[in-house]
């Protein structure tokens, strides 16, 4: 991990700094990567990439309009596997809540358009592969002692492209 991961990763331990990232970090992170086509983000300085990042869209469950956000992934096979943590908050992020009502999504990651099926991942699933998710990102483990919640996760299972 850069030294500018290593400073995310410590910042992002503090709950201040989960709800600081979500209100603030994040938007200006879905407007970065809009306006320059996904090549420059809060989580990218330089080709230096501070997490392995994708842009998922998905379709709004009450407002039926697309909604993109960037988040981080594991490469698991031939699908991608996301978590929705949302930085530690009490709830679950909204997008987590559009893919269960609507599981077609696109993402856009390394500058690829795929379009997915997500599939909710077991805890046997979520289980196997937390250690892995630490390895890219050891904060994940201050979110999960912030909230009682479980995280959702899922499975993004590519569909055509």
């Amino acid at each position: 991990m850069s030294a500018y991961g290593r400073l995310l990763a410590r910042l992002s331990r503090h709950a201040w700094f989960g709800n600081f990232s979500a209100v603030v970090l994040a938007p200006i992170d879905r407007l970065l990567w809009r306006l320059t086509g996904a090549r420059a983000s809060l989580l990218h300085v330089g080709a230096r990439r501070a997490l392995p990042t994708l842009l998922l869209s998905t379709v709004g469950r009450r407002s039926r309009r697309t909604r993109t956000t960037p988040v981080v992934y594991l490469e698991e096979g031939t699908s991608l596997f996301v978590m929705a943590s949302n930085f530690g908050r009490p709830g679950h992020p909204a997008w987590s809540a559009n893919l269960r009502a609507n599981p077609e999504a696109k993402v856009r990651v390394r500058g690829d358009h795929r379009r997915v099926h997500a599939r909710e991942a077991s805890e046997d699933e979520k289980r196997r592969l937390w250690p892995r998710q630490l390895e890219v990102w050891p904060p994940w483990e201050s979110y999960r002692a912030r909230t009682p919640r479980e995280f959702r996760a899922f499975f993004l299972e590519p569909t055509e492209r």
